[in-house]
Parts: structure tokens; C-alpha cells; sequence
């Protein structure tokens, strides 16, 4: 029997746990970062688990390159879409220096983002400046933490 819309999902471009929505078209960037996530929460275990109960729709927006993705997490499978798509829980926006600084935040005691240390205090100053703006963070801390320990590549 065929299932209306069976194939999409292959034209979509799905490599284990992330998928492109965009396939073949998906930008460079929401390639890099599906590449970075699925690179941690294959090496780590304690990534695993916050993959694994993490449902929220996550925007990332570069701001001065003009480029933007939304990363669809879906309890242990991730979507990514090239740009903003609507019905975000978090939007980051900032330039692409300081998205990439997030992903070398530390992660201390009990699984916290440390900002306290080098890259986490220039984290807090890029936000202190609004440089970094997170859209949605009110009621979505746990969200922002989950998403920050799946994009550190910190040890």
C-alpha cells in the first residue's frame, strides 16, 4: 500500500539522526550545524540524552551574513530547515563570530553551560552589548541550556 507522501523524506535528505528539509538545496550552514550536532550526540552520551528529550523549534540567525536556519528538534531526530520558519521557541541572532563562540562554551558541574569561564563570559558581554539577542528566552532557560550543551565542542 502506498502512503501519500512516502517519499518525501528521501528527497528531503535524511543522514541518520538529522535531516535536511531542503535536501539537496540545504545551505551550507544548516549543514555545518546539523553536521556539529550530529557529531556530538554521536560522540557523547550525555549530548544523547538531551537530543533524545529535547522537542523545540530553535532559530538561528546569522545577522551579517544575511543567513538564518531553524533546527526542528523532535525528541531524537533533528530537522533542519534553511531559514526562519515560524512556531520557534528560540531565535538566536548574532553575528557568525559569536555563534560559533557558543559552541565553545564549557559545560560545568550538573550539565550547566559555563559562563563563568572565558568563552562563557564573552557570551554574557555579547548579550550584556546586544550582540547576541535570544529571542524567547523567557520560559525556554532549560531549552537554551539543552541546545548550548548540543553545540559545545568544549571539553
Amino acid at each position: 500500500m502506498h502512503h501519500p507522501g512516502a517519499g518525501d523524506v528521501a528527497r528531503r535528505g535524511v543522514t541518520g539522526l538529522v535531516e535536511y528539509a531542503d535536501g539537496d538545496d540545504a545551505s551550507a550552514f544548516a549543514q555545518m550545524l546539523g553536521g556539529l550536532i550530529m557529531a556530538n550526540v554521536t560522540a557523547r552520551p550525555e549530548r544523547r540524552r538531551d537530543f533524545d528529550d529535547l522537542q523545540a523549534r530553535v532559530g538561528v540567525a546569522i545577522t551579517d551574513i544575511d543567513e538564518a536556519v531553524t533546527l526542528e528538534f523532535q525528541r531524537g531526530h533533528l530537522v533542519v530547515h534553511n531559514g526562519l520558519q515560524p512556531g520557534r521557541d528560540l531565535t538566536i541572532r548574532a553575528d557568525a563570530e559569536t555563534v560559533m563562540q557558543l559552541s565553545s562554551v564549557r559545560i560545568g558541574f550538573a550539565g550547566m553551560p559555563n559562563y563563568l569561564g572565558g568563552a562563557g563570559r564573552q557570551v554574557v558581554a555579547r548579550i550584556l552589548r546586544r550582540q547576541l539577542r535570544i529571542d524567547g528566552i523567557l520560559g525556554n532557560l532549560t531549552t537554551l541550556n539543552q541546545v548550548t550543551r548540543l553545540f559545545s565542542v568544549a571539553e
